[in-house]
């Protein structure tokens, strides 16, 4: 499939959304999935994650063979999901634009808040970090 839509409440309206390089996808302790681009058409927003029946936390590509998971076996944990978009050469013929998936977790640990970052970079590389901006 090659575009997937949306309800936007606010807009009263459905909206087309192209697939993306890498996708995620929530799996449940009851076996049920979520899927980001869902196998019926429909583009799942991350907000629709139960975050309280998660188990995985998975990153998979139409296109690459491998996949990034994360297994949730702390319900303090709690799932994090952004992209990094950049853009070199701006405005000129040899504008280059990559995006990187971040995905991860963050968990209170007494008075502090620790984050674990995994980024898929362009070449599907695997960087983990316990430091964001650092990305």
């Amino acid at each position: 499939m090659s575009d997937f839509k949306f309800f936007r409440a606010d807009l009263n309206q459905w909206i087309t959304v192209s697939p993306e390089e890498w996708q995620w996808e929530a799996y449940y302790e009851d076996d049920k999935i979520l899927k980001q681009f869902g196998d019926d058409g429909i583009f799942h927003q991350f907000n629709e994650i139960d975050q309280t029946r998660l188990a995985v936390f998975k990153m998979v590509s139409p296109r690459h063979p491998q996949t990034y998971t994360l297994l949730f076996s702390d319900p303090a944990m709690k799932l994090i999901h952004f992209y990094r978009n950049t853009v070199l050469n701006a405005g000129t013929a040899g504008e280059q634009r990559s995006r990187l998936y971040c995905f991860g977790y963050e968990k209170k640990i007494g008075p502090q808040t620790r984050k674990v970052i995994m980024t898929i970079t362009p070449a599907n590389d695997l960087i983990v970090t316990e430091e964001p901006d650092l990305i």
